[in-house]
C-alpha cells in the first residue's frame, strides 16, 4: 500500500511538471500593445479609477499578471477568461465616440446584474469588487456616452 501510494505521489509531480511546458495560447506578452491607449484616456477619471481596479486585467492589454497565472492548469484558466474578456470588450482598443450603443447598455447591465467582475476574479483581488456607487458612476458614464449618440429629437 505505502509502495503505491509513493508512486502515485511520483506520477501526480510528473504530471504537473510536465504540465508546466504546456504554455496558454494568445497570452499578450509585455509591450506587445505598447501603442495602445490606457483605460485612462478613455473615460474620466472617477471611472477611469474604476476600471482600473476592477476590469483592466481582463478587458485591456495592460493585464497585470500575478504569479499563480503562470503555474498549469491555473494559467491555462486565467488565460481563457483574460483572452474572453478582451474578445468581449477591450477598452485599449476602444475609442471613445465609436463604441456601439449595445456596449454601453452590456456595461451596465453587467455591473449593475454583478456578473462583473467575475466572482473568481474578486475572491483574489478583494478591491476589485464593485460598490453601489462604482457600479453608479459606471452606468451614469455610459448612459452619457449612449445620450451622445442618440440624435436630438425635434
Amino acid at each position: 500500500m505505502l509502495m503505491k501510494l509513493k508512486w502515485s505521489g511520483l506520477a501526480l509531480v510528473v504530471l504537473f511538471s510536465t504540465l508546466q511546458f504546456v504554455l496558454p495560447t494568445q497570452r499578450a506578452t509585455p509591450g506587445e500593445h505598447q501603442n495602445s491607449p490606457s483605460v485612462d484616456s478613455v473615460v474620466g477619471p472617477e471611472v477611469a479609477a474604476i476600471l482600473k481596479r476592477s476590469c483592466k486585467d481582463c478587458h485591456s492589454n495592460d493585464t497585470t499578471w500575478p504569479w499563480y497565472s503562470h503555474i498549469a492548469p491555473v494559467s491555462w484558466m486565467i488565460t481563457k477568461d483574460v483572452n474572453k474578456g478582451r474578445e468581449k470588450l477591450n477598452f485599449s482598443d476602444w475609442v471613445p465616440g465609436k463604441q456601439t450603443a449595445n456596449q454601453l447598455e452590456e456595461i451596465c447591465d453587467a455591473v449593475s446584474k454583478g456578473s462583473m467582475p467575475l466572482h473568481g476574479y474578486t475572491v483574489l483581488h478583494r478591491n476589485a469588487k464593485l460598490s453601489t456607487h462604482d457600479v453608479d458612476l459606471i452606468c451614469d458614464w455610459a448612459d452619457t456616452q449612449l445620450a451622445r449618440k442618440q440624435p436630438p429629437l425635434r
